[in-house]
């Protein structure tokens, strides 16, 4: 929990410019929907780009401080979605200033480990999980979220459907947790 005493959710992809941007617009949407802007507030960062040093001193991480893809910025703003966060790597900070930190593949999930355990960090305040998880459609959980990056315009609209409703799912898990506990 925040000084502010609002509760953290992290959004993590590869490089933070396709499906961790879409992930936290639409979570902060569902929260303003829900009227739940007091309880949680809502960041993305990514796990360097493809860069193999990203979370050590001096590391370098590709996309950092740009926009997302413009294909996704695209594709969200005609779903009524504004994605304006800059590209940011991990930070070692995070693990202590976010409730959860959602990956977007398992692949992410790796880079998450690798990081931590390069920062020393012994005992996570994070819970860490896939963004499936909180999918309604039961087929999805334990999956990845495709990266769009690679496809075509109907791979960012696939990423953003996913999306959609792991976070409403997320929002229904939180909203259920006592405010001043971690998830379990």
């Amino acid at each position: 929990m925040s000084a502010s005493g609002r509760r953290g959710i992290l959004m993590l992809c590869t490089g933070n410019i396709c499906r961790s941007p879409a992930a936290e617009a639409i979570m902060k949407d569902v929260i303003e929907r829900r009227n739940l802007q007091p309880q949680f507030f809502v960041d993305s960062c990514g796990t360097g780009g493809g860069s193999s040093n990203w979370y050590k001193e001096g590391g370098f991480s590709y996309h950092e401080g740009d926009l997302a893809d413009p294909r996704m910025r695209e594709a969200a703003s005609k779903r009524g979605l504004n994605l304006q966060s800059r590209s940011r790597p991990l930070a070692r900070q995070d693990f202590d200033d976010f409730e959860i930190i959602i990956a977007m593949d398992r692949a992410n999930l790796q880079a998450i480990e690798t990081a931590r355990r390069h920062w020393g960090v012994q005992h996570p305040k994070a819970r860490i999980v896939l963004m499936s998880e909180f999918s309604p459609d039961e087929s999805f959980k334990g999956k990845a979220v495709p990266d769009p990056y690679w496809s075509g315009p109907d791979g960012f609209e696939y990423a953003l459907d996913l999306l959609m409703g792991a976070c409403e799912g997320l929002a229904d898990h939180l909203s259920a947790l006592p405010t001043q506990s971690s998830p379990s």
